[in-house]
């Protein structure tokens, strides 16, 4: 076959296969199923139930012997990992569109160290004031993107990809290293820093759900009212003011709002990364990069990728229990050297 033919055939496969790539309605109906799957899957896992269909009917049934575990363990457990999957997720894609870096995540820019360690220092002077957690996670989120940003733009003129992923990773260190500090001179609490660190969802309850819903209820509304905004962001800054969009104080909005998102996730479940990396860019090589199903389904797959990791941390080597932060990193470093490897240089 020569090169001409060879070509040929393969852009008619592109062309047989383009609609099915690009179709956001396919992979909704897709993540929606894959979602419901990774959770009964999930609510089956551990002590007291046997399969799905037993799982299913100890929720459903209240005299069955399980009943009154699923609903004060298992299902705000669940409930919580994914809000905080649909969190990072979202967040991300925001980043990676107002910043103009598919490498941009809230564990990339010093936002989640930022916020880690806001929350960790609530968690030690405040701890009869659970709601400020939230409140200095957030402060802390925004507080290690401002310095990431300011540390990028400093005596470069316009914004650099490099020297935002450079100075991110610096701020990320800075703000871990706070967190190590923090573990190291009060070791008498280690158990729940050490954990906190490194992302558990062990423990994970109602009232963990109540903090982590309202920032994500937030954030999230903040973001589909911005939709048409995100998508007009993936012009130049010359071409998305010329339509009349406030390009400077819809990025600082939207920023704000992946720190409000990112927040809400680290107070409760401590340094969990790589998810708003992972799910957003693997959603834009399926269907392109359009805001309104892109942020539905980010979503749908955040949620359904930290439901399957905890299942997985809380089984794998039962009755010990694998930090879903690790597991999530093990997805997302890999994820990372394969957008390094395919961006151009």
């Amino acid at each position: 076959m020569t090169a001409h033919a060879l070509q040929t055939v393969r852009a008619r496969a592109r062309l047989r296969w383009e609609p099915w790539r690009r179709s956001p309605r396919v992979w909704f109906g897709l993540l929606a199923a894959a979602l419901v799957v990774i959770t009964l899957v999930s609510l089956a896992q551990g002590a007291g139930t046997a399969s799905v269909r037993e799982a299913v009917a100890a929720l459903v049934q209240a005299e069955h012997p399980a009943h009154d575990v699923l609903w004060a363990i298992r299902v705000p457990r669940i409930a919580v990992a994914g809000l905080v999957g649909a969190a990072l997720a979202v967040a991300g894609a925001l980043l990676q569109t107002v910043l103009r870096n598919p490498l941009a995540d809230p564990g990339l820019l010093g936002v989640t160290a930022g916020a880690g360690l806001g929350a960790l220092c609530a968690i030690l002077f405040l701890p009869h004031e659970p709601w400020w957690v939230p409140t200095l996670a957030f402060a802390g989120g925004v507080l290690g993107l401002a310095c990431s940003l300011l540390a990028a733009h400093a005596n470069a003129g316009p914004l650099n990809p490099l020297r935002l992923i450079l100075a991110g990773v610096g701020l990320q260190a800075i703000g871990m290293a706070g967190v190590a500090l923090l573990v190291f001179f009060f070791a008498d609490r280690a158990p729940a820093f050490v954990a906190f660190t490194v992302g558990s969802l062990n423990g994970s309850g109602w009232p963990e759900l109540v903090r982590v819903a309202v920032p994500t209820a937030l954030g999230g509304l903040a973001a589909l009212a911005a939709v048409r905004a995100l998508d007009v962001l993936l012009l130049d800054d010359g071409s998305a003011g010329s339509v009349g969009l406030p390009v400077v104080r819809v990025r600082r909005a939207l920023a704000g709002a992946a720190a409000l998102l990112t927040a809400g996730a680290v107070s409760v479940v401590g340094l969990v990364g790589f998810v708003g990396l992972v799910v957003p860019n693997a959603l834009r090589l399926v269907i392109g990069p359009a805001h309104g199903p892109l942020l539905g389904l980010a979503v749908l797959g955040g949620a359904g990728l930290v439901i399957g990791a905890d299942a997985i941390a809380r089984t794998a080597i039962a009755p010990l229990e694998i930090p879903v932060g690790a597991l999530l990193a093990l997805v997302g470093g890999p994820f990372l050297l394969y957008l390094l490897w395919r961006s151009p240089a």
